[in-house]
């Protein structure tokens, strides 16, 4: 007889109720979405780290141009975009016994920027 109750108890237990079926696909729906977004952010990671990659070598290459070209012009822009302009300043140091000229190169397009200091020869 007691063959005959685990065989009952078995047969009841055949599927998933409704509320299970419920709470496992609203749990893979919050998994989806965050998966999501995640992806989404990774990806405007990726694209704000390639703008300034390419920003940084277009700043690198108007620095060398600065450091070479004596009478290449305060401000402009590149062929791609990028524009720079410059401006001279002053560091005081020991007291105004000494001053550390520079200039400053700020490069930039419409969502990045920097901002490089270059000796003042």
């Amino acid at each position: 007889m007691n063959h005959w109750r685990s065989y009952t108890l078995l047969s009841r237990k055949r599927g998933f109720t409704l509320i299970e079926v419920l709470v496992t696909v609203a749990i893979l729906g919050l998994v989806a979405v965050g998966s999501l977004r995640l992806m989404i952010i990774s990806s405007k990671s990726l694209i704000e780290v390639s703008d300034t990659r390419v920003l940084l070598n277009e700043a690198r290459i108007i620095q060398l141009e600065f450091m070479t070209d004596k009478t290449k012009p305060t401000h402009g822009t590149t062929k791609s975009g990028v524009k720079w302009d410059t401006k001279e300043g002053s560091w005081s140091v020991l007291d105004g016994r000494w001053e550390l000229k520079y200039k400053e190169l700020t490069v930039g397009t419409e969502n990045n920027e920097i901002v490089l200091y270059m000796p003042n020869y």
